[in-house]
């Protein structure tokens, strides 16, 4: 076929995904547009097509990797880090030879500069695919995948599976999941008046799907619109669970491309792959090793390489068979092709596709590690994988992807590992770690355990280690101690830092940007929002002329200023800049990913903020809260946070926002301080049930318990915590008809808001009314 046909078909394939909903960072739609671009740059058509194969024998020759995958990761001096030497009382600037890291731990530098590297073997070179006589592929003259035909399975009766190889199954919009504590998703919608929206999206849906399935009746095996049309049905029944339908269309689809592209088509290729997919996730693993190794084999000759995706698949079907050498042959292999291309697709993401494969490498070394039957035997040797510090790069992966728990237990066994061994490389390499595993135990909110990581790591580097590096760690400790509401402690300690990083290493250096960007969002937590504005709006313009606007940092810190943005009345335009990070973040992470769940909670929050937007908020929240159950235990601090967020959103219910708060409470005092600021407001939202059950006595000792903390926390009452507190208690009093407490309370929280809000910002404007209230109420009352 031409090229025109080639990238007619594909955009063809862009806009079924797209009419079943499928958004643009879905693999399906990835996959496509990257053919897309292949078409663009390579112009020439593809070989005569061999005679067609009927479906009904899918028994593909097996493949693998033809050359050898010891070419690997480099040995890296070059960490991510963050430390500061204020805190050491030392004039000692350390070794004049030690070259500076960067690292604060949730950076990606160090991880990318590896894996854009090349050095020796990393796993030993006799697990080295080569083809025998007969050019099959092997590992030590034994076939990775058996020749013989396998039939395609699918199992009706088996669940879901977990496993997501290559691309992730379909999810669909309505599938959205709900814990009984929450609410039901029907219960929710029916109480927000949003039933008959989900069922249009239903009758959206079925229409779509309709239309598919019109397209594929009566078409003949030359048809590739209806291959298209076949794919899509099969992607959407596999996302709904039903596989036997997904098969058949994966079959279909298989027919007709072969019969009009030929054996050797990406098409081809492509829907080998996924019914492998079907098939390694029903465990059918002979027929998933079958029908990946006719994939490789297909991709081979179309793109002169094996895909990663169907290299990790292939990988994972050996894992789950206890193949250990040939799963990390396969990984291996799809980590040194990403590696040589890392941004081919034009997009940041490609390098979280090696996190991935990194990943499934660490899966691999710990299922062999764990496997009794492999302990005593000739399994790899992973002697010189340890050695080398892939330990470190696989946690870190763990580390991008927000599988935190996973990284911690990798870093413990590196930090094990460098902590037995002698030199200044090796110390050095142990405070890198220990301020790794406090970053990671500070995001699960283990406060106490990260601050501890941290002082072990200054300790290490408080004997000749460079100024720049202890001033980064004393950031780490700042974020740590902004974390348990010790604002001043933490404010100190990041401007020291800073001072020293710019003397040190530059202005420009993302160690100095990544602190003024602590420093503006600690101003925001103060309710400084003109100089929070100004200092992250700083960091901004740095990130985005070193790093570019697609970096994890720059993210971070856009979605802050979105947050002063809503926190100051700007709600459109906080809506735009928190949309656009929410958007930019899932290209970066995929769907999900615990830095998108706190954007979902920003936006959230600005529409809470705004009057008659609480079903708005409440859908960002509920969002967030789904995506949090996945990185998070339900008796963690995050979870109990999106429980409260939830029920704050939803007004008429007081008795259950009590028992939810009271739960958020429990949560709250085992991993916070009694006069941390969260604890201030979930007292005053207590006193808000309170009062809207009419206990109004009880919703005042609520708030004036809640100005106990906030006066602890913020060290004053220019904080928009007190006139949001003064504002309620305002509320009750006008309710008690106790009108001149009320209007002492009201001008209270007017005072505050006039000094830390524009003028004209709704706050001032609602407080402002409340007055007049008052006049209005007691002129009545006389």
């Amino acid at each position: 076929p031409s090229y025109d046909k080639s990238e007619e078909s594909f955009r063809m394939a862009v806009k079924l995904y797209e009419e079943l909903g499928y958004d643009a960072a879905h693999p399906s739609i990835v996959w496509a547009r990257h053919n897309l671009v292949l078409v663009g740059q390579a112009r020439v058509p593809p070989p005569p097509p061999p005679p067609p194969m009927k479906p009904s024998s899918l028994s593909p020759a097996a493949a693998a990797p033809t050359t050898s995958l010891a070419e690997d990761v480099t040995n890296g001096d070059d960490s991510d880090s963050a430390e500061l030497d204020r805190a050491l009382e030392t004039d000692d600037d350390g070794d004049d030879d030690d070259s500076h890291d960067d690292i604060f731990a949730n950076s990606t530098d160090e991880l990318d500069r590896i894996l854009s590297e090349d050095s020796g073997a990393i796993l030993s070179k006799e697990n080295v695919a080569t083809r025998d006589a007969d050019g099959k592929v092997s590992l030590e003259g034994e076939a990775i995948f058996a020749d013989e035909a396998v039939p395609i399975q699918s199992n009706p009766e088996h669940g879901e599976g977990n496993m997501r190889t290559g691309f992730d199954s379909p999810v669909f919009l309505d599938e959205v999941n709900f814990d009984d504590e929450v609410a039901s998703n029907h219960e929710y919608m029916a109480d927000q008046g949003q039933v008959e929206s989900h069922h249009n999206q239903d009758d959206d849906l079925d229409e779509r799907v309709s239309q598919l399935q019109l397209q594929t009746t009566g078409s003949n095996e030359s048809d590739i619109e209806a291959a298209h049309a076949h794919v899509a049905l099969a992607e959407h029944f596999w996302g709904k669970g039903d596989r036997v339908a997904a098969t058949e269309h994966y079959t279909e689809a298989h027919m007709m491309y072969q019969s009009q592209l030929g054996d050797n088509s990406e098409y081809v290729a492509m829907v080998l792959k996924r019914l492998g997919d079907l098939n390694l996730e029903d465990g059918t693993l002979d027929a998933a090793k079958e029908l990946y190794g006719a994939a490789l084999e297909m991709e081979l000759t179309v793109h002169g390489q094996y895909l990663p995706q169907t290299l990790n698949a292939a990988g994972a079907a050996c894992l789950k068979n206890d193949d250990f050498r040939s799963a990390m042959e396969f990984h291996r292999r799809a980590l040194q092709i990403q590696k040589k291309s890392p941004q081919e697709a034009g997009k940041q993401s490609s390098k979280y596709e090696m996190y991935e494969t990194l990943v499934r490498i660490g899966n691999v070394y710990y299922s062999e590690r764990n496997n009794f039957a492999h302990i005593q035997s000739n399994g790899v040797d992973y002697g010189e994988f340890i050695q080398s510090g892939f330990l470190g790069w696989i946690a870190n992966a763990h580390d991008m992807r927000g599988e935190y728990i996973k990284a911690i237990h990798f870093y413990e066994e590196s930090l094990q590992i460098s902590m037995s061994q002698k030199g200044k490389k090796a110390k050095r390499e142990t405070a890198l770690t220990l301020n790794r595993l406090g970053s990671l135990t500070r995001e699960l909110g283990r406060y106490d355990e990260a601050m501890d990581y941290h002082q072990k790591a200054l300790n290490i580097q408080k004997s000749g280690s460079p100024k720049a590096m202890t001033a980064e760690t004393c950031v780490l400790m700042g974020m740590v101690k902004c974390k348990i509401g010790e604002f001043k402690s933490a404010l100190n300690l990041y401007e020291d830092s800073l001072l020293v990083l710019k003397n040190a290493l530059g202005e420009d250096h993302s160690s100095s940007w990544k602190t003024m960007a602590q420093i503006g969002s600690l101003h925001f937590e103060l309710s400084n929002y003109e100089q929070s504005m100004t200092i992250l709006l700083e960091a901004e313009r740095w990130q985005l002329s070193s790093v570019g606007e697609e970096d994890r940092d720059t993210l971070e810190t856009q979605a802050l200023i979105g947050r002063v943005l809503s926190a100051t009345g700007q709600y459109e335009m906080a809506l735009v800049k928190l949309r656009d990070v929410c958007e930019k973040q899932r290209k970066l992470f995929g769907s999900k990913h615990p830095t998108i769940s706190d954007t979902l909670k920003y936006i959230g929050e600005c529409f809470l903020d705004q009057e008659g937007m609480a079903t708005e908020a409440r859908l960002q929240f509920v969002e967030c809260y789904n995506m949090r159950k996945q990185f998070f235990a339900s008796d963690q601090i995050h979870i109990a946070e999106s429980m409260v967020d939830i029920i704050r959103a939803r007004s008429g219910q007081p008795e259950r926002a009590l028992a939810i708060y009271r739960n958020a409470m429990l949560v709250y005092k085992e991993y916070l301080s009694d006069d941390h600021v969260l604890i201030g407001r979930l007292l005053v939202f207590e006193g808000d049930s309170h009062a809207e059950d009419h206990e109004f006595s009880t919703a005042i000792d609520r708030y004036e318990e809640a100005k106990g903390v906030f006066s602890k926390a913020f060290g004053g009452e220019c904080a928009v915590d007190f006139a949001l507190v003064a504002v309620n208690i305002g509320k009750v009093l006008l309710r008690k008809c106790d009108y001149d407490s009320a209007k002492a309370s009201f001008t209270s929280a007017l005072d505050i808001y006039q000094q830390i809000l524009p003028e004209g910002h709704p706050k001032i404007r609602s407080a402002l009314n409340h007055l007049d209230r008052v006049e209005q109420e007691e002129a009545l009352c006389v």
